[in-house]
């Protein structure tokens, strides 16, 4: 009998031992992780995102604690902070840390190792100028497009991913890049569960990947299934900061993705005090031109008519299938009450109007809705094109003038060269300044600068068009540090591309007696949508009124809208275009004098390539 309770506790050992052993030697870093304590009530906005809000609630319960046992079982020291306890120089006493909260301000200085988790790339990208970019948060559970030679995949754990032939999504298709694009891709399971999944989870994050390799101090690793395109980044690093677009803790990792998450934390330690060079100040980038001339096609236009006539009829049998289930006394819910009074419109566009809006008035008038003279102006020209906006391009007639690309250093050259001979001498200029983050006035401080540094110069779409000096990790003189300025925003009562709704609001009168109809109106720039209704396992944002009256006025309970219109492709969406009207009865016959109505939108704005973070617009109407 002892003999055999020996052996059993010898087995249990064993057991123990061997399940252990795999993370018995912890790597000797310190790491601090970020996130909400969840004794603390849940903040209104929680950065985390699913379209099943009990999800966010489970999820904010368990995951502090749920990264905590796992950062033990990995890593010598681990501390974790409730995101409003933390300071910046708490990143000081560790050597990374994992930001999984917010919100949260990080210094431009900063230049300490850090993984971004998820919509916390663009929070603390964006107002950083990194190329964590709000493209689409849509990340679902797997990644693809992987360089798996990657270190993050190698060291210190090597990983051999377990990577499975799918179906490639839909969505990479619709856009130029979908023409080269396979039918099938290989996937790597990163998380469980996906926003798509029987139980839905947390949905990720995708910043753009177009221009996003295009500096010396940025690497895209990997993409990821979403509802954007193959381009788009998942998991990437520019400076001391790693975008983790994936949206599980660790609990919800697979075995494989945990040791991927592990290395990444080792990789970026290396990039410890070596900050980004270049700041984002350019979302489109020369494949905008590209997709222009896909876009510029009769059959496209053919399609898309079709799919308008196709959506509807599904748009009207949603709606019998909702009055069917009301007939029955079923709770449709909110949305889908909505959803069942939306209008329907067979409305469409002209082919002139389709090809306008793409191409603009003066274009038009030369060439009209000859499509293969536009192919033939774009690629011409395709090597001529620079910023006229953050979101827009330009022919540049100069650079078209001396028939050299304006990404070629060659270009450089001969402005220089002008320069020295005093010839075109204001073209020459205009063409340095333009291309460089440079500023000097003679040919010879020209030369001068581009001999020191024609062997560290790269050129950068997505920081502005420009040849900039690679300084990553080197040592240069202060004189020799680049500078430039982020485009300043504009603010317009009409739609533009760095703001493509805008929202205002007016009393229609009614009767006389103060009880008129408020009338809220999204101007929306052509191109560009918002979300009328989205199924159940879409993460587009659906635009949602806000009402807030003063005391002794009152409203009624359901608000009018303009026809709403199908998406292409995707048939659990409809989306408004051009103009969206929102109408309500309010009476404030009632209310005091002076008082404010307040009211407005809240709303997400893409076009068919990328997407703003969602936005509220709330305006006020003096009574």
């Amino acid at each position: 009998m002892m003999k055999k309770m020996l052996t059993a506790c010898l087995m249990l050992v064993s057991l123990l031992t061997f399940g252990t052993a795999k993370y018995r030697d912890k790597i000797a870093l310190k790491v601090l992780y970020v996130g909400y304590n969840p004794d603390r009530p849940m903040p209104k906005n929680v950065v985390y995102y699913s379209t099943t809000p009990a999800v966010v609630e489970k999820i904010y319960k368990t995951r502090m604690a749920d990264f905590k046992t796992f950062l033990e079982q990995r890593f010598t020291e681990v501390k974790v902070v409730d995101v409003a306890d933390y300071k910046v120089e708490m990143s000081d006493e560790v050597d990374v840390t994992l930001m999984d909260a917010g919100p949260v301000n990080m210094p431009a200085n900063f230049s300490r190792p850090m993984v971004l988790m998820h919509a916390m790339a663009p929070n603390v990208g964006l107002p950083l100028g990194l190329k964590f970019d709000w493209y689409c948060q849509c990340l679902d559970d797997e990644a693809l497009n992987i360089k798996t030679s990657h270190p993050i995949f190698n060291t210190p754990n090597v990983v051999k991913l377990s990577m499975v032939k799918k179906p490639t999504p839909g969505s990479f298709f619709n856009g130029h890049q979908g023409v080269g694009t396979p039918k099938e891709m290989d996937r790597w399971q990163v998380v469980k569960q996906g926003f798509s999944s029987k139980e839905p989870y947390l949905i990720g994050m995708v910043s753009h990947g177009e221009g996003f390799n295009d500096s010396p101090d940025a690497e895209s690793i990997s993409g990821g299934v979403c509802l954007k395109n193959a381009e788009a980044v998942a998991l990437g690093r520019q400076g001391n900061y790693f975008m983790w677009g994936f949206a599980g803790s660790p609990d919800y990792m697979t075995d494989e993705a945990k040791d991927v998450f592990v290395n990444t934390i080792c990789y970026i330690k290396k990039f410890d005090r070596l900050p980004a060079i270049v700041k984002k100040v350019q979302i489109e980038t020369r494949s905008g031109v590209d997709e222009l001339i896909y876009r510029l096609s009769k059959d496209l236009y053919n399609q898309a008519i079709v799919s308008r006539r196709e959506g509807n009829l599904r748009m009207l049998k949603m709606q019998q299938e909702l009055k069917d289930k009301k007939a029955k006394g079923e709770d449709i819910g909110h949305g889908n009450e909505m959803f069942l009074k939306m209008p329907i419109t067979n409305d469409t566009q002209s082919f002139d109007d389709y090809v306008k809006g793409y191409v603009g008035d003066s274009l038009f008038a030369i060439y009209g809705t000859n499509i293969s003279l536009y192919h033939k102006y774009y690629r011409q020209n395709y090597e001529y094109f620079y910023p006229s906006g953050v979101y827009t391009l330009q022919l540049d007639r100069d650079a078209q003038k001396l028939g050299i690309s304006n990404r070629k250093v060659a270009l450089l050259d001969k402005c220089v060269s002008l320069l020295e001979a005093n010839k075109e001498v204001a073209m020459a200029q205009r063409l340095l300044e333009r291309y460089t983050t440079q500023k000097f006035n003679k040919g010879a401080e020209w030369r001068n600068w581009l001999n020191l540094n024609r062997n560290n110069l790269f050129y950068t779409e997505s920081g502005g068009f420009k040849f900039m000096v690679n300084t990553y990790g080197k040592s240069f003189p202060v004189s020799q540090q680049q500078s430039y300025q982020l485009p300043k925003s504009v603010i317009s009562d009409e739609p533009t591309t760095a703001d493509p709704v805008a929202v205002s609001a007016r009393f229609i009168p009614g009767n006389g007696n103060k009880k008129d109809s408020l009338l809220i109106e999204a101007k929306i720039l052509k191109g560009w949508h918002i979300y009328a209704y989205v199924s159940k396992d879409n993460p587009f944002v659906v635009t949602e009124t806000r009402l807030e009256l003063p005391e002794g006025a009152i409203a009624d309970q359901e608000w009018k809208t303009t026809a709403a219109i199908p998406y292409p492709g995707n048939e659990g969406m409809f989306i408004f275009e051009g103009k969206a009207n929102f109408r309500i009865m309010v009476d404030y016959s009632k209310a005091k004098a002076g008082t404010k109505i307040k009211c407005g939108l809240y709303y997400q704005v893409c076009d068919e390539t990328k997407c703003y973070p969602p936005k509220e617009k709330i305006l006020e109407i003096l009574i």
